[in-house]
């Protein structure tokens, strides 16, 4: 399993993977993860190690990391074209020499059935391309995000992008692919060669986990994630101005409160009201996080239909969910089917504006409380283990 994102590193692209890794035994699957040593990515965690299995062997390779370094000098002498030049396929391509290495050889010395890629960083699939090309391992890639459909790479030089769909079609096409979302555009992919299945929560994480409790005396709107590009709930904060500045809201009685990293141009939280920002915690802190929120936000620019990893976890959280998305996205069709919370298009700033007031108002009242069978029923749906069944099927129909 190429993997680059894993203990000890944090954040949401680690989680699914570790998941699998921890459930697959249990489907008479041993995985052995081959991961990154070194590398520049801010976010640690290493608690997390501790849901490995026994004897799970997890493999490092070095990374050069002096692709982040140069394109971070280039975008600041604004030479974007030579900055996505050197930053294709993405920012981790000093993994790729080493991955590969370290993978054949122990292709060589083990003879695993299948090779198991995951995405992002994309290079895991270049580097799942080379191996499986010199050793006809049977590949399973897995798409935690769309590539060359990517909406966050839009503005990649169309060259670029071309060559994305060049490397993209030679991954789907000698790969069994696996897909987070039905939506995904996967060029070269035929129906019959992916399947999906999405993210979704580990019960053990929810184990010994405090009640809810929410402040009884503000109305605390959580954000649990990074802010950042598109995905800096705009449309939330220009709408909070909005109905601050229009007497809508108390300013003494409302708290906005960011857990994770901001970064946003000029720190981009200018409200006048209370704003608290935990700036990065572990996966554990985060869930506790979640139960002390009145008002959970959910936001998701746009050009995404993304329901964001988070959507999981925010349903076993057991507090409303205030979701900002576009209306096919997968977080608002769940959030509105089981009457989680309230939704919104992240550019329809009086709908969101009407949301805000909606929650706000109900718990003026009283009336915003718990969300009673949500949470048995996200678990049920969407439970780590029951998906890593899943993925045991498509790597035995991969292995023969």
């Amino acid at each position: 399993m190429l993997a680059y994102f894993f203990p000890p590193l944090g954040g949401g692209g680690v989680q699914r993977t570790l998941k699998f890794v921890k459930y697959l035994p249990e489907h008479g699957w041993e995985p052995t993860v081959l991961t990154v040593r070194g590398s520049p990515y801010p976010m640690r965690d290493p608690a997390l190690a501790d849901e490995l299995p026994p004897g799970v062997r997890v493999l490092r390779a070095t990374e050069l990391p002096l692709t982040p370094y140069l394109a971070m000098v280039l975008a600041r002498l604004h030479l974007d074209r030579a900055r996505h030049l050197i930053a294709w396929p993405d920012l981790s391509q000093g993994w790729l020499p080493a991955a590969v290495l370290r993978a054949l050889r122990e292709v060589r010395r083990r003879r695993p059935e299948v090779l198991y890629t995951t995405s992002a960083p994309y290079v895991a699939h270049l580097a799942g391309l080379v191996v499986h090309r010199l050793t006809g391992v049977p590949w399973v890639a897995d798409f935690r995000d769309e590539w060359s459909a990517n909406p966050h790479l839009q503005g990649v030089p169309p060259y670029l992008r071309r060559l994305g769909r060049r490397a993209e079609r030679a991954v789907s096409s000698r790969a069994r692919v696996v897909v987070v979302g039905d939506y995904f555009d996967i060029d070269g992919a035929p129906p019959e060669n992916r399947i999906t299945i999405t993210n979704g929560v580990d019960p053990d994480d929810l184990v010994g986990l405090p009640a809810p409790h929410p402040p009884p005396d503000r109305f605390r709107l959580t954000h649990v994630g990074t802010l950042y590009g598109d995905q800096d709930c705009a449309g939330v904060l220009a709408a909070l101005r909005r109905l601050l500045e229009r007497g809508r809201l108390d300013p003494a009685r409302v708290e906005l409160r960011i857990v994770g990293k901001v970064l946003l141009p000029g720190g981009g939280l200018d409200l006048p009201l209370g704003i608290s920002q935990t700036g990065y915690v572990s996966h554990r802190q985060a869930l506790v996080e979640m139960r002390r929120a009145t008002t959970l936000l959910l936001y998701v620019g746009g050009a995404s239909r993304a329901p964001s990893g988070k959507l999981y976890e925010y349903l076993t959280s057991e507090r409303p969910i205030l979701c900002v998305a576009r209306p096919d996205n997968l977080a608002r069709l769940v959030v509105r089917e089981w009457d989680a919370g309230e939704c919104a298009d992240p550019d329809d700033g009086p709908a969101i504006e009407r949301a805000v007031l909606e929650m706000y108002g109900r718990w003026e009242r009283g009336l915003l409380a718990d969300l009673p069978g949500v949470r048995e029923r996200a678990v049920r749906r969407f439970s780590r283990r029951a998906l890593t069944g899943r993925l045991a099927a498509v790597l035995n129909e991969a292995a023969g």
